[in-house]
């Protein structure tokens, strides 16, 4: 005889209602702007520019009209427009400076081209202090500590003594340390809240998550796990399946974990009351769990390493 098809949707709700964009013992989320800048030669440049919240790319900067390109709608936070025209300006004035002092310091200390240059803004959740790191042909280079430059650990000479000139600007470092402790953790708070209002319950992320099917607390061999898919939110979703004999789904549970719960695994039980088709005939119970763990999206905790480690 042919058995029944059962097909089992697992929702996992509950858990989205008081995301916060971390759990109270997780590491506080990080934003972070990327700027690549390529020295081909002594007269031009490319500056490739990012920003991510987490894993997910946010913002991109557009060099040919020196503006902010918004990958996703609340990508824009609680800034307003007059806010974000400043900022698209302050970004351009700083990149063009930067060019120039960078074609400048290469003449004096003798830098062969071509090179790369690397920049790191790093904001923390819940944290007032930003960080400004750069790095030089992938090295540590220097960094903007406080409200003034230092030369990175174990960096050459010219590090020092490009940090010593640049800290002669005393206008430019009023500006850096205005945006670090100031502007960019007043945007992530906004970007968090506009985030989660918009994204809502589509998916989990991140993408790294493990499903699987348990009976008596065993887990259960035969399992076939899709490929996680990405929704159009940038959050992702996984179908897992087992094959059973008709009849022996006492005691089947699926286990998800994820990191954000906090080794807090979530358990679910198959009910022997659940009210599934049973209209196709095939030999065996199919029994399925597509996993959208949160309704919505469950931030990634960055690992935030000390501010020494960075250096």
């Amino acid at each position: 005889m042919l058995s029944p098809c059962l097909a089992f949707l697992l929702l996992l709700p509950g858990l989205s209602e008081g995301w916060q964009g971390e759990t109270a013992s997780q590491e506080p989320l990080t934003f972070q702007c990327h700027v690549i800048s390529s020295f081909p030669n002594n007269s031009w440049v490319q500056n490739l520019g990012s920003g991510w919240l987490g894993d997910l790319e946010t913002h991109r900067w557009n060099p040919q009209n020196s503006t902010i390109l918004f990958l996703w709608p609340w990508a824009r936070a609680h800034f307003n427009a007059e806010r974000w025209d400043w900022l698209q300006t302050v970004i351009k004035v700083f990149l063009l400076s930067f060019t120039r002092d960078v074609q400048d310091f290469a003449k004096f200390f003798g830098e062969i081209y071509p090179f790369v240059i690397q920049m790191r803004v790093s904001c923390f959740q819940k944290s007032p202090v930003s960080f400004f790191q750069v790095a030089f042909q992938g090295k540590d280079f220097m960094s903007f500590q406080g409200d003034s430059w230092e030369p990175a650990p174990g960096a050459e000479s010219i590090s020092q003594n490009i940090s010593s000139i640049l800290n002669q600007d005393q206008g430019t470092r009023f500006m850096l340390q205005s945006l670090l402790n100031g502007t960019l953790p007043q945007f992530l708070d906004g970007l968090l809240d506009a985030g989660r209002r918009y994204i809502g319950r589509q998916g989990f992320y991140p993408k790294l998550v493990r499903v699987t099917w348990m009976k008596n607390g065993q887990e259960q061999p035969g399992t076939q796990t899709g490929d996680l898919l990405p929704n159009s939110d940038g959050t992702w979703y996984l179908q897992v399946i087992l094959i059973v004999e008709a009849g022996e789904t006492a005691s089947l549970a699926c286990r998800v974990e994820h990191s954000s719960l906090d080794g807090q695994d979530i358990i679910r039980y198959w009910a022997k009351s659940s009210t599934w088709p049973l209209a196709l005939g095939i030999s065996a119970v199919i029994v399925v769990v597509i996993a959208l763990l949160l309704f919505g999206v469950i931030w990634w905790r960055n690992k935030r390493r000390s501010y020494e480690d960075i250096l």
